[in-house]
């Protein structure tokens, strides 16, 4: 904690705290004057219960919110454990606190100036800018998906959003590279208010449906108010949007469950191992991998052999140099679009759906060849893939299942 000027609290993280230490932190926010720093006046802002005003200083964006002492310490932490959480949220450069010593005695602590900053965030829109926008139903499902995952992985956390709204999220429209170095874009929705937001050691069955609750009716207050203004919105169903976002909801809920039930099994990093999983059956696919390898173990062992021990066996032995082989096969060059793990979670995925339609295992062979000639368009794939499976089948130990 530094003291900058005198009744000032200022903390703020570095590398930000030369561009921010000069301004007028005594003064309310709404009568701020442009002076080592300029307004930003182009951003979209959604509405807020609070005083809000976007800045750039010499080598930074800023979002400042004014609030309370109390609450500015506790949202600023939030945002971190937040962060660390691996939520999606605003990233805090800190927090100010201008102290009023005349009668503070009487006035208090809340009486205070304090203000939250965050950085801000390129090319993001507020939710509930977005809602207003004459967009086409498959553009606003992007939206609502992204919004829906944000809060199951909130509630998988236990974490409470306390206030989910349109007004306390951003969308973020943003050029990622993959694994591969390919640009893709990906629509993220952040939480950009943390004032309400509770980490819970266990979280229940009511406030799940709460924070539901609450997002549904802030739908059902801006469509209103967007009708009011003389917004056409004959052609939006709120009824068949919330239908949509629930089951995004429900299935990104129920994914993440199965997951956190995988890892404490395994303990096996999913994101960092196979660099997305997006269905429960891509997760079946790989635990039924782990299953029959811990079968395979523990037949040569003459004893049960425990899940996690063969999950990493089977991660070093099985599919590490399966990977090996996708990479050097060429076989990428048929699916520009994706990467080697996750091109091999893709086949092994189609394997269990072609092995359950048919009521037995396929086995590798068979399924690499079936999704090559679905989803490859390139002509001369024969001796690519010949060649992968050759080398594949090599990894494999004798009497293996697979």
């Amino acid at each position: 904690m530094t003291m900058i000027k005198e009744n000032i609290v200022f903390n703020i993280y570095q590398p930000f705290r030369d561009e921010l230490k000069d301004l007028p932190w005594d003064t309310p926010l709404e009568e701020w004057q442009e002076e080592g720093f300029e307004f930003i006046t182009n951003i979209r802002k959604g509405r807020s219960k609070h005083i809000v005003r976007f800045i750039k200083t010499k080598n930074y964006s800023f979002a400042i919110k004014q609030t309370t002492p109390v609450n500015a310490y506790f949202e600023v932490d939030t945002f971190v454990r937040l962060l660390k959480r691996g939520i999606h949220t605003l990233t805090p450069a800190g927090y100010v606190i201008s102290r009023d010593e005349e009668n503070v005695s009487i006035k208090g602590l809340d009486e205070d100036l304090a203000f939250i900053v965050t950085i801000l965030k390129d090319k993001s829109v507020p939710h509930s800018i977005l809602f207003k926008w004459d967009f086409k139903e498959e553009n606003r499902k992007i939206i609502y998906k992204s919004v829906a995952h944000l809060l199951a992985e909130l509630h998988i956390r236990n974490i409470y959003w306390g206030d989910a709204s349109l007004t306390n999220n951003l969308i973020k429209f943003a050029k990622v590279q993959n694994d591969r170095g390919n640009s893709i874009t990906e629509v993220k929705a952040f939480l950009a208010d943390a004032e309400s937001v509770k980490i819970l050691p266990e979280i229940s069955q009511e406030l799940l449906k709460e924070d539901l609750k609450d997002f549904f009716n802030s739908l059902r207050f801006f469509n209103e108010e967007y009708i009011k203004q003389g917004a056409d919105r004959a052609h939006i169903s709120l009824k068949k949007d919330k239908k949509f976002f629930l089951k995004e909801y429900n299935g990104h809920y129920e994914l993440l469950n199965k997951i956190k039930e995988f890892e404490d099994e395994t303990k096996i990093d999913v994101r960092e191992t196979f660099y997305e999983i997006t269905d429960i059956n891509s997760l079946e696919s790989i635990q039924k991998q782990i299953d029959e390898h811990k079968w395979y173990l523990s037949e040569h062992a003459n004893s049960e052999v425990p899940l996690d021990i063969s999950a990493i066996e089977w991660m070093d032995r099985i599919y590490k140099p399966i990977i090996v082989e996708f990479e050097k096969s060429g076989i990428l060059d048929l699916f520009p679009e994706t990467n080697s793990v996750s091109l091999y979670v893709q086949i092994m995925t189609h394997k269990y759906y072609l092995s359950k339609e048919k009521g037995e295992d396929i086995g590798i062979k068979n399924a690499i060849e079936d999704y090559v000639v679905k989803f490859s368009d390139k002509g001369k794939t024969k001796t690519i893939v010949e060649k992968l499976i050759e080398n594949i089948v090599k990894i494999f130990p004798s009497n293996y299942r697979f």
